[in-house]
């Protein structure tokens, strides 16, 4: 149960980096976003190590 919600607050937090890295300029935001990204590929990841 507790695997659940840090898998949910990590996904959350992923998604607030990529909206937050999108108003801000430069390459700092472009980082944040990509950053974002990754931990929402790392959790799809997890996710379909299960199922092979």
């Amino acid at each position: 149960m507790a695997k659940k919600i840090i898998y949910a607050v990590i996904f959350i937090m992923s998604l607030i980096m990529v909206t937050k890295g999108k108003l801000i300029d430069g390459y700092t935001g472009l980082f944040i976003m990509l950053l974002g990204l990754a931990l929402i590929l790392f959790e799809l990841y997890l996710y379909n190590k299960k199922y092979q």
